[in-house]
């Protein structure tokens, strides 16, 4: 494999209403999309870091790439030689692995002809659950989960909210309820015995990514089942989350848990000790989301992932194909975008 062109391109792409979540409001998704060409193919990938949420910051992410681009550049390595070297020049840098996983599978895959899902896993899905978001779906849509961030409310505001929802989507229609970690034990104890009465999947981060004892603790105090995301940035600390008890599901994010090797780590670690896992998106562009969804194709997740984000981005075209809350994979080779 001999790089003929490694192109770095930097973005930023306006919400179409600011987005809130409980700790902060994003107005702009700024990220680098890379392109690696060799031969006739052409290779995407999107390293994003989101503020608030990363380790690194974007121009780390664009480092890490340019020192990835100097150690390749001008040689010829095989495909094993080609991921070490990425591995190496991305350490701690989990969006730019994951740009650069991308761009090389997607090589890979258009090399083989067949979508980039197939090439990871001869038995991948071909299309995958994704829910609904509130706000952005309607209740004719067909998911069958919708998304809701909460926490910014007072708890009257908050039950007042879930009951217009309910009578709006229908008492069949089930809500994940995303906290983005701002509640101490004692309010998140209240709020999910005010939230029982509603038809809930999970609550998502009730407490800070830290506090993993209490997080246990509160499994035992509600029937509301406890998924973590900021919790989880790596397979150490999954393995931490699984030691603790501290969680029924996990919420992946490839742009910060470094791509699709450590993401299949952890996949499997939950399948054995029964947790739910989630492939969800960090808010990326076409790029990043597609190669999401191939992942949680090729690794067989059941549960709707949270991938139905790029309706969110004002310059994004919604190029996936999503009916009744399934989202179809591009039969295209590799990513399946044409770029």
């Amino acid at each position: 494999m001999k790089i003929s062109q490694f192109e770095v391109k930097q973005y930023s792409i306006p919400f179409i209403q600011p987005l809130q979540t409980a700790g902060k409001t994003y107005t702009h998704r700024d990220g680098t999309w890379l392109n690696i060409n060799w031969d006739d193919f052409s290779g995407w990938g999107e390293a994003a870091p989101l503020a608030g949420f990363s380790r690194e910051s974007l121009q780390e992410a664009h480092y890490a790439l340019e020192g990835f681009h100097q150690a390749i550049d001008s040689e010829i390595l095989d495909t094993e030689e080609f991921l070490a070297l990425a591995h190496v020049h991305t350490h701690n840098i989990p969006s730019a692995r994951f740009a650069v996983e991308t761009a090389i599978y997607d090589l890979l895959a258009q090399e083989a002809g067949i979508p980039l899902a197939k090439y990871l896993n001869s038995n991948s899905k071909t299309e995958v659950k994704i829910n609904g978001i509130n706000g952005v779906q309607l209740p004719d849509d067909g998911f069958q989960i919708i998304k809701v961030k909460v926490g910014f409310l007072n708890l009257f505001d908050q039950i007042d909210q879930m009951e217009a929802l309910t009578q709006s989507y229908g008492t069949d229609i089930a809500f994940r309820l995303d906290v983005n970690g701002v509640f101490d034990l004692p309010q998140a104890i209240r709020f999910c015995k005010e939230m029982e009465k509603f038809n809930i999947d999970y609550i998502e981060q009730p407490l800070a990514a830290d506090e993993l004892i209490d997080l246990a603790e509160l499994r035992y105090h509600t029937e509301i089942p406890i998924a973590v995301d900021e919790s989880i940035t790596n397979l150490e600390s999954a393995e931490k989350i699984i030691e603790e008890q501290a969680a029924d599901v996990f919420i992946l994010k490839p742009m910060i848990i470094v791509g699709f090797t450590e993401c299949k780590k952890i996949i499997d670690i939950t399948k054995a000790e029964k947790i739910k896992s989630i492939i969800t998106s960090s808010l990326e562009t076409n790029i990043g989301l597609a190669a999401c969804l191939h992942m949680a194709a090729a690794f067989e997740i059941d549960e709707p992932c949270g991938l139905g984000t790029g309706p969110l981005l004002s310059e994004e075209t919604n190029v996936f194909c999503i009916k009744k809350g399934m989202m179809q994979l591009p039969s295209i080779p590799g990513l399946g975008l044409a770029l």
